[in-house]
């Protein structure tokens, strides 16, 4: 049976575990909302990995609270339809499902996940990583399964209570996906997902949220 309760992973294409063939060049710059995206090319694949970063003004709780709150998710993940916790292995690990919706005619991409949360003690750095696992049950005809793929979010403290994030991400979404489709997505899926964490990451439910494995 799958509870539905937390998801940490929804669109977290990232950067860990790839071969770079190219340096990090910025992409897109919104001023508004304070967000950069970066994009560089991978060896051996046809879609760049992206790297986002914008600043809050946070706790270093209300990140892991916010990605932990599956009934908001698809208000604020890019293209995120359908998510699921499968186990929760322990306090800071856990498997996930989720459902990427495509454009039509484009078939949607599913995929599952073990995300492992980790404070560094010195810097008090949190770390959100994200690695594919195939060998959960196996892919059905409605979606093409997300086979290969390692991501993360960062959230880094910068002082007077603004944390910086990066959210950073590289897959190979499989189903030969047309050029158009992918040179948008590593730009678009960045931008709009820290778009929607800047709208709700203030939200006192998260602002007031407490981990035992998390020190702010």
């Amino acid at each position: 049976m799958i509870i539905k309760r937390s998801l940490i992973f929804c669109l977290m294409w990232a950067t860990a575990s790839v071969s770079w063939a190219g340096d990090w060049k910025e992409a897109t710059y919104d001023k508004d909302d304070d967000i950069r995206v970066y994009t560089r090319s991978v060896k051996d694949s046809d879609m760049n990995a992206f790297r986002a970063v914008t600043h809050v003004r946070s706790t270093l709780t209300a990140p892991i609270a916010l990605l932990q709150d599956t009934d908001r998710t698809h208000d604020w993940v890019f293209n995120c339809k359908a998510m699921a916790l499968i186990e929760e292995l322990n306090d800071k690990e856990a498997v996930y499902y989720m459902v990427t919706e495509m454009p039509w005619p484009v078939k949607n991409r599913d995929s599952i996940s073990q995300t492992t949360i980790s404070q560094d003690p010195s810097t008090g750095v949190v770390r959100v990583d994200v690695t594919a696992r195939n060998d959960v049950f196996p892919e059905n005809d409605d979606h093409i399964r997300i086979r290969r793929m390692d991501g993360y979010w960062q959230f880094a403290p910068q002082g007077d209570g603004v944390i910086e994030v990066t959210y950073e991400a590289h897959a190979d979404p499989g189903g030969g996906l047309p050029s158009w489709l992918v040179n948008s997505f590593v730009v678009d899926a960045p931008l709009n997902t820290l778009r929607g964490f800047r709208k709700l990451i203030s939200d006192e439910a998260y602002q007031t949220a407490q981990r035992p494995y998390i020190t702010d």
